[in-house]
């Protein structure tokens, strides 16, 4: 099984924050790709479990993000109000600077952040987390989507 390598210590820190709390989510895209297959990304693509039980702590947790990392929230207003499948933000928007584990301010790229999801289509989000593969990665217990629901959920992009 290829090794998590593609996660950068800003994914990281957002999936330890979504652990700690206890949210439920699924990574999808390309950092599912570089699980399953060892195709290398940049960015990461969480998928939020948005239903009654999930969707105050879902809510907490981009609070606390955007708390933590002021330049992101431009993108919401107060309370934050999570709606399945009706929007898609990407952390951070322009070129930004986080904390790293080191302490020290760290550039992040557009092209290396993070695509929150609150839902895909008609896709249910409970029927693809029963199937998740589970791996630890940098000492975290992820969910990743499983290899035979990724061309669904996340069709490979062609160049």
């Amino acid at each position: 099984m290829p090794e998590p390598s593609c996660l950068n210590e800003y994914h990281l820190e957002f999936l330890k924050l979504l652990v700690d709390r206890g949210c439920r989510f699924l990574i999808v895209g390309g950092q599912a790709r570089a699980i399953h297959f060892g195709t290398p990304t940049r960015d990461l693509d969480v998928w939020l479990d948005l239903s009654a039980g999930n969707k105050i702590i879902a809510e907490q947790c981009i609070s606390a993000w955007i708390g933590k990392y002021r330049a992101h929230a431009g993108y919401f207003q107060q309370p934050i109000s999570l709606r399945p499948g009706l929007f898609q933000f990407h952390f951070p928007d322009v070129y930004a600077a986080y904390l790293g584990a080191d302490g020290e301010m760290k550039p992040i790229a557009t092209e290396d952040g993070i695509d929150v999801l609150t839902g895909i289509g008609s896709a249910n989000f409970a029927e693809h987390f029963e199937r998740a593969h589970w791996q630890v990665a940098c000492g975290l217990r992820l969910p990743f989507i499983a290899s035979t629901d990724l061309d669904f959920i996340s069709p490979p992009k062609h160049p």
